[in-house]
């Protein structure tokens, strides 16, 4: 999430714990430890490449690959049968583009167009056929980002239209080492990595272009720079767990603020080279259960996960100072009150109601997702979205998918409370916000293995939650309801 009103307030929280500011390096070195000592003959490989359009996942062995519009270029996809030979000796290369427009029609802070694009250069490495060590792998990427901040810039709203619209730069994003153990399923991770690769995630939700079907709003407004998620990956380790093919336990300690100061968190850690791992800890935890995953089981596929997280700094109080006065009173010093740790909690499920005959994952399925945040400390205390998508429904257009999502975002007791104290001392009109909530409908069409096209509509109501428009000079109306219309393309090579 990205140039969005709740961003700014969350940014610059850097406080930590005694005794935490080298805990993060601790558990790193522990991890390299940790894969060393997994570095057994009995040990298979579990990394697959993932150009996903977040971060890139480790895919269990099962699982398909993305597919990839190089075989359709000939000598340009396989570089003259160099490529293939890379493959076969432990190195994959990979390129993933994403292009989009948008246009706000109405409402918002002004109508405008817009362009985002981003390269992803990944290198992807299997350390068995390179150096002999049993399981592990090894994993790159880097960004080149041509943002606009849309919404920022036209709509003044929490949840970000776009999931890859970030600061332009060229910047690192993961590097991290990838030990796999037991059968090859569950592995241990450790270097600079990204939280939204792996946790929180709907696999239904995927589907959607507004970064809060990623990355829940509700994590990006109330974590310190919006938490180790796109764009800003920071040093971590993460474990996997996978006791059979029914459950999975993710585990992940991160350092507990991606780009601390004052700024912009994008332009405080520009370039992804800050290696912080002195700023506290975020710590998450997850369990999935995945039911029926059987071609011939007598029910329907699905997943279920709960998960929760906690973050060691020290958060301002939404509505006092250090002595107890509001914040927005004349009498107050202006030193928020400080609030000593943060967590939330989080469910989601995902469901296929209906399957086509002979397919493994055409049909209809359905997700939703809650989660919800402590008041005192933070702008948005509960967050829910849903779904429906349907995928390989026309005739012909096995690969194509449409969907229908939902995402609610709401205020906090405090930031409410905070916002009519505003209103008290300032005596003027000043709005108390409420909620934002946001429709996306979208289609994606595939031109070809590799490469698709999806159109996308979004309806963005109360956006900002119920804030002042800064661009009326009456200072008297609110940012209206917006209709934002984009296209995107991407091309995995």
């Amino acid at each position: 999430m990205l140039d969005t009103v709740f961003r700014t307030a969350a940014r610059g929280r850097s406080g930590d714990l005694p005794g935490t500011r080298t805990l993060l390096g601790r558990y790193l070195l522990a991890g390299v430890a940790a894969g060393a000592l997994l570095g057994t003959p009995m040990l298979g490989t579990a990394h697959a490449a993932d150009m996903a359009t977040k971060a890139p996942a480790a895919a269990p062995a099962e699982e398909e690959a993305e597919p990839s519009i190089a075989p359709q270029l000939g000598w340009l996809g396989d570089w003259g049968g160099y490529r293939p030979k890379l493959a076969e000796a432990g190195i994959k290369i990979g390129v993933n583009y994403i292009g989009e427009l948008w246009r706000n029609t109405e409402g918002g802070l002004g109508t405008g167009t817009a362009y985002n694009g981003r390269f992803q250069f990944s290198l992807d490495a299997d350390l068995d056929k390179l150096f002999n060590w049993k399981g592990a792998t090894f994993h790159a990427s880097v960004l080149q980002i041509q943002g606009s901040g849309f919404s920022g810039q036209y709509l003044g709203n929490i949840m970000g239209v776009s999931n890859v619209d970030a600061l332009s730069t060229t910047r690192l994003f993961e590097l991290y080492i990838e030990q796999a153990f037991g059968d090859g399923k569950s592995s241990i991770r450790f270097g600079q990595l990204s939280a939204d690769s792996e946790f929180a995630i709907s696999d239904n939700g995927s589907l959607f272009l507004n970064s809060t079907f990623g990355w829940p709003a509700l994590f990006a407004a109330d974590l310190p720079s919006g938490g180790p998620a796109y764009p800003l990956a920071t040093p971590g380790v993460r474990v996997k767990w996978v006791p059979n093919d029914e459950w999975t336990v993710l585990v992940g300690l991160f350092n507990g603020n991606p780009a601390p100061c004052c700024g912009d968190p994008q332009e405080e850690n520009k370039y992804g080279l800050n290696f912080i791992v002195d700023q506290g800890v975020f710590v998450i935890g997850e369990v999935a259960y995945s039911y029926n995953k059987a071609e011939n089981a007598a029910w329907l596929p699905g997943t279920v996960k709960v998960g929760g997280w906690y973050n060691s700094n020290s958060f301002n109080s939404q509505v006092y100072d250090i002595f107890g006065v509001p914040l927005a009173s004349p009498a107050s010093i202006g030193l928020a009150k400080q609030i000593q740790g943060d967590y939330a909690f989080y469910a989601i499920i995902d469901q296929m109601i209906w399957r086509k005959p002979g397919t493994k994952d055409k049909g209809i399925s359905v997700f939703g997702r809650v989660t919800a945040a402590p008041s005192e400390q933070n702008q948005l205390g509960f967050y829910w979205d849903g779904g429906i998508t349907f995928k390989g429904l026309v005739p012909g257009r096995e690969d194509d998918a449409f969907g229908v999502a939902f995402g609610n975002a709401r205020v906090t007791n405090a930031a409410q409370q905070a916002d009519l104290y505003t209103a008290l001392y300032n005596g003027s009109y000043y709005p108390i916000r409420s909620s934002e909530t946001v429709l996306e409908v979208t289609y994606s069409a595939q031109v070809m293995p590799g490469w698709t096209i999806q159109p996308d509509f979004q309806y963005i109501w109360n956006p900002g939650g119920g804030v002042l428009n800064p661009n009326d000079p009456l200072g008297i109306s609110l940012v209206k309801n917006a209709a934002v219309f984009g296209v995107r393309t991407t091309i995995n090579y």
